[in-house]
């Protein structure tokens, strides 16, 4: 089986007319050049057996840079949150939890939410942003750890409230509003092992770079996401219904189920790359577990490189995707702006039917 696939990926390759094969290997150089080099600016992303209703797909495209948000160690642990005290009081809507929600796309999930009429709490590392826009005001920002368990818990328990109506306010803080979903933005492009993380303050929309030795990708993308997966699925069975559950992957996780991707993921990408891809998979493989459905809805975004027309420095790569992608390569997904996936992400959460693996497609769908 494996030389038969080796085989007709050659024939295929050969036939190929020698201007589009041209074609192809300047895309390539152009994305590999661009991983390499930082050339592009980040998302997110990030923290996927689907039930019946949910969608499956087949991921493609390469890299995605999210942000990464983690601990500050000096906090204090009997109050280790700072919230903004101009902070929006309700929302119509419900409450979300927003995980990394100061960073280049959590920021614009979290504007994008209250612009939809939610409320919206966010816990990072940095707590507000330093240049916020206006709506920032209306963000209740935290400082936590979110590779801390009981952190994650901790808020979500604000949202019990008074659940059996006898005037005593379980909630620890805030007004008790109910969470309605949880969205998970945490990550990094390079993690501590890669010995290039001192790049992420240019590769990152936030300026974010690993703290210690401790940040790689296992803990930052996949231990966050757990925990909030896990303390979600608590809330959700005290709370008596599915809660939302946003995790932003990449396309490039969907690479071994296309065409050519395992291919590239195998020759051409880089060690610190498969690390990458590998922590995505394996909370998308947490969050489509049978008792995980049974307790959330999860809906994973695979969006390639997300970017936004106001930073340069994003184009040229984003051209490049948009290139292979109009060449048919089945592994490079067309690019999404941070304003569309954040609206479909909002979106998301108020539509029941939406649910699995969301590519560029449903992206555009769900932002219209």
């Amino acid at each position: 089986m494996g030389f038969n696939y080796r085989y007709r990926y050659r024939y295929d390759y050969q036939r190929l007319p020698l201007t589009r094969l041209m074609l192809l290997q300047l895309v390539l150089t152009i994305i590999i050049f661009s991983y390499s080099c930082n050339a592009f600016v980040p998302t997110v992303v990030l923290p996927p057996a689907i039930t019946t209703n949910a969608r499956t797909t087949n991921g493609a495209a390469l890299i995605l840079i999210t942000k990464m948000s983690s601990s500050n160690d000096n906090e204090d642990d009997t109050d280790t949150s700072t919230r903004n005290v101009f902070a929006k009081k309700g929302g119509a809507r419900g409450r979300i939890l927003i995980l990394g929600g100061s960073g280049f796309l959590g920021e614009s999930i979290a504007s994008r939410a209250i612009r939809e009429g939610y409320a919206v709490t966010s816990i990072s590392r940095r707590g507000k942003p330093p240049e916020g826009n206006s709506i920032c005001d209306k963000i209740d920002y935290r400082i936590g750890d979110a590779r801390d368990l009981k952190t994650i818990e901790k808020v979500l328990n604000e949202g019990d409230g008074d659940r059996d109506g006898d005037g005593d306010d379980t909630s620890t803080r805030g007004n008790g509003e109910p969470f309605v979903a949880v969205v998970h933005c945490i990550g990094l492009l390079f993690d501590a092992d890669s010995r290039l993380g001192r790049f992420n303050r240019f590769a990152s929309g936030s300026g974010s770079r690993p703290e210690d030795s401790s940040s790689t990708y296992d803990e930052i993308s996949r231990l966050t996401a757990f925990h909030a997966i896990s303390a979600t699925e608590s809330y959700a069975k005290k709370d008596g219904r599915r809660i939302p559950f946003i995790f932003t992957s990449a396309a490039e996780a969907g690479w071994s189920e296309v065409r050519g991707g395992s291919f590239v993921e195998r020759r051409l990408a880089p060690n610190w790359l498969r690390r990458y891809l590998a922590a995505k998979r394996k909370v998308e493989s947490r969050l489509l577990e049978y008792q995980t459905v049974e307790l959330l809805r999860p809906v994973i975004f695979r969006p390639s490189l997300i970017y936004s027309l106001d930073r340069v420095l994003s184009l040229p790569p984003v051209g490049a995707f948009y290139v292979g992608n109009r060449l048919g390569l089945p592994f490079v997904d067309r690019p999404v702006t941070v304003q569309a996936l954040s609206t479909a992400a909002v979106r998301a959460i108020g539509n029941p039917g939406v649910e699995g693996v969301q590519r560029f497609s449903e992206i555009d769908e769900l932002s219209k």
